[in-house]
């Protein structure tokens, strides 16, 4: 299948997008400018920064490379009162989500900035907060004052997720998005003994591809409970990210970290990646693979004795199996590298780190 035939376009509450991508909450839209510049490349929708009832500004530096990750300590904002002008200022039909810091005010007050943020042309409003009953009160005291889309950003490691997820839909939420940074986190240089975060402690929130899996995860569990929209954010760098945040129920995958650390043509690059790692499986439409894990999952029966296998007409005898297997069963001969299966132990790490997919696991 040709990469022009695979239909990336997807419905996200009364939008049609032209993909998936999502450039979520943080410094790359901290403005219209920034918004506009986002939107000049190949992505679906954007969420603005979140609003604070004031203008703050955060301490230098707020954001730092951390591996393939990030850490930050971003608290900056233009303020409650220059984000109305900046939303009027927006384009009417322009794919764009409201987000409001609702950690800095109460529900009431939430539902008040909201209500003027619709009143200046916001399509969607999204509410951000690390306590979810705060979320689920907003959600309430909002649903009835607004006549736009409504939507909530979850905060990691929830232990009652399935409980604020129920009392999130009752509340008459349209979409939720999971999930913020992790935190907080720390680093010091060691040349200076000081953090590398310029926060009063140093500490900060971590995003990135350290916290993928954890992402993945949230998903995966959020679409099993509610049957709304739902924004994969957290860890996703290519398109193979954005295949598997779709499979485990998103309808929309949003980037931060990516196009900070490669600036905002890594969504033009993902996008045409996209396309043809769709064709290469086989996918004409990205919303036939949304919420495939869960059915297949239903038909997964555990299996405790598959062992490696080596195809070696793949094996380029990079011999990294031998090193990581920590029960000897890869040796090298110093010509190839042999699997002894009655030595394996099923753990599947030498078939993980397999640099040409020669390893494999199975039963017979």
């Amino acid at each position: 299948m040709g990469e022009d035939a695979v239909n990336l376009s997807v419905d996200f509450l009364g939008l049609r997008l032209r993909n998936p991508l999502a450039i979520t909450e943080g410094p790359l839209t901290r403005d219209a400018e920034t918004i506009r510049w986002a939107l000049e490349h190949e992505l679906g929708i954007v969420f603005t920064k979140g609003i604070r009832p004031q203008a703050a500004v955060s301490p230098s530096p707020y954001i730092v490379k951390a591996g393939r990750s990030l850490m930050n300590a971003d608290w900056s904002d233009i303020g409650f009162q220059a984000w109305l002008e900046q939303i009027r200022r927006l384009d009417k039909g322009m794919p764009f989500v409201v987000s409001i810091a609702k950690n800095y005010v109460t529900p009431a007050e939430a539902v008040e900035m909201a209500v003027q943020l619709e009143a200046a042309g916001a399509p969607i409003i999204s509410m951000c907060d690390y306590v979810p009953e705060q979320l689920v009160e907003t959600v309430r005291l909002a649903r009835p004052r607004l006549k736009v889309p409504l939507m909530v950003k979850l905060p990691p490691f929830l232990r009652n997720l399935e409980q604020v997820l129920e009392q999130l839909v009752e509340g008459g939420v349209d979409a939720i998005a999971a999930m913020d940074s992790i935190g907080p986190v720390l680093e010091i240089d060691i040349e200076t003994g000081m953090p590398t975060l310029g926060s009063q402690d140093g500490t900060g929130y971590l995003s990135g591809t350290a916290i993928r899996p954890v992402t993945v995860k949230y998903i995966y569990e959020i679409s099993r409970f509610v049957d709304v929209p739902v924004v994969g954010v957290g860890g996703v760098n290519s398109a193979r990210d954005v295949v598997e945040m779709v499979m485990v129920g998103a309808t929309c995958v949003g980037m931060v970290a990516a196009p900070l650390l490669r600036g905002l043509g890594v969504f033009d690059r993902v996008a045409g990646d996209l396309r043809k790692l769709l064709g290469k499986l086989g996918v004409q439409d990205i919303n036939a693979i949304r919420g495939l894990t869960h059915r297949r999952l239903r038909e997964f029966s555990i299996n405790y004795d598959r062992r490696s296998q080596i195809d070696y007409d793949l094996c380029n005898y990079c011999r990294l199996c031998a090193k990581v297997c920590f029960v000897r069963a890869i040796t090298d001969t110093g010509e190839k590298v042999l699997a002894d299966r009655s030595r394996c132990v099923s753990c599947g790490l030498c078939a993980s780190v397999c640099p040409v997919a020669a390893i494999g696991l199975t039963t017979a």
